[in-house]
Protein backbone atom coordinates (compact mmCIF):
# COMPACT_ATOMS: atom_id res chain seq x y z
CA UNK A 1 0.00 0.00 0.00
CA UNK A 2 1.34 3.44 -0.96
CA UNK A 3 2.09 5.87 1.84
CA UNK A 4 0.30 9.23 1.83
CA UNK A 5 2.48 12.23 2.72
CA UNK A 6 1.20 15.43 4.33
CA UNK A 7 3.29 18.57 4.64
CA UNK A 8 2.92 21.21 7.36
CA UNK A 9 4.77 24.28 6.05
CA UNK A 10 5.54 27.61 7.62
CA UNK A 11 4.58 30.43 5.27
CA UNK A 12 4.38 34.09 6.23
CA UNK A 13 3.66 33.42 9.89
CA UNK A 14 0.93 30.85 9.16
CA UNK A 15 1.09 27.07 8.78
CA UNK A 16 -0.23 25.39 5.63
CA UNK A 17 -1.28 21.74 5.53
CA UNK A 18 -1.07 20.10 2.13
CA UNK A 19 -1.25 16.56 0.81
CA UNK A 20 1.63 15.63 -1.49
CA UNK A 21 0.59 16.15 -5.11
CA UNK A 22 -2.46 18.28 -4.28
CA UNK A 23 -2.89 21.59 -6.09
CA UNK A 24 -4.27 23.46 -3.07
CA UNK A 25 -3.56 23.24 0.62
CA UNK A 26 -6.05 21.44 2.84
CA UNK A 27 -6.08 24.29 5.35
CA UNK A 28 -4.11 27.29 6.63
CA UNK A 29 -3.62 27.43 10.40
CA UNK A 30 -2.56 30.17 12.79
CA UNK A 31 -0.13 27.95 14.72
CA UNK A 32 2.11 24.97 14.03
CA UNK A 33 0.23 22.95 16.64
CA UNK A 34 -3.07 23.51 14.79
CA UNK A 35 -1.42 22.51 11.52
CA UNK A 36 0.05 19.33 12.97
CA UNK A 37 -3.30 18.45 14.55
CA UNK A 38 -5.03 18.83 11.17
CA UNK A 39 -2.35 16.72 9.45
CA UNK A 40 -2.70 14.00 12.10
CA UNK A 41 -6.45 13.81 11.50
CA UNK A 42 -5.84 13.44 7.76
CA UNK A 43 -3.12 10.84 8.33
CA UNK A 44 -5.37 8.78 10.59
CA UNK A 45 -7.78 8.37 7.68
CA UNK A 46 -5.11 7.35 5.17
CA UNK A 47 -2.75 4.92 6.90
CA UNK A 48 0.06 4.31 6.10
CA UNK A 49 0.98 7.97 6.21
CA UNK A 50 3.81 10.39 6.75
CA UNK A 51 3.75 13.92 8.16
CA UNK A 52 6.63 16.27 7.39
CA UNK A 53 6.98 19.64 9.12
CA UNK A 54 8.97 22.13 7.06
CA UNK A 55 10.54 25.43 8.03
CA UNK A 56 10.26 28.47 5.73
CA UNK A 57 13.72 27.69 4.31
CA UNK A 58 12.46 24.28 3.12
CA UNK A 59 14.44 22.18 5.60
CA UNK A 60 12.64 19.44 7.50
CA UNK A 61 12.02 20.25 11.13
CA UNK A 62 10.32 17.01 12.12
CA UNK A 63 8.89 13.92 10.47
CA UNK A 64 6.60 11.08 11.45
CA UNK A 65 6.22 7.96 9.34
CA UNK A 66 4.29 4.92 10.39
CA UNK A 67 2.01 2.25 9.05
CA UNK A 68 -0.17 2.46 12.16
CA UNK A 69 -1.11 6.13 12.46
CA UNK A 70 -2.10 5.72 16.11
CA UNK A 71 1.63 6.19 16.82
CA UNK A 72 1.36 9.72 15.40
CA UNK A 73 -1.05 10.53 18.21
CA UNK A 74 0.97 8.93 21.01
CA UNK A 75 3.82 11.42 20.54
CA UNK A 76 1.62 14.51 20.33
CA UNK A 77 3.36 16.19 23.25
CA UNK A 78 6.75 16.08 21.51
CA UNK A 79 6.23 18.81 18.92
CA UNK A 80 9.18 21.17 18.77
CA UNK A 81 8.68 24.92 18.40
CA UNK A 82 12.14 25.49 16.90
Amino acid sequence: MKRTTYFVRSCGGKWKVKKEGAEKEYCVCETKEEGVRAARKLAADSSPAQIIIEKEDGTFQQEWTHKDCSVLFENKGRISNK
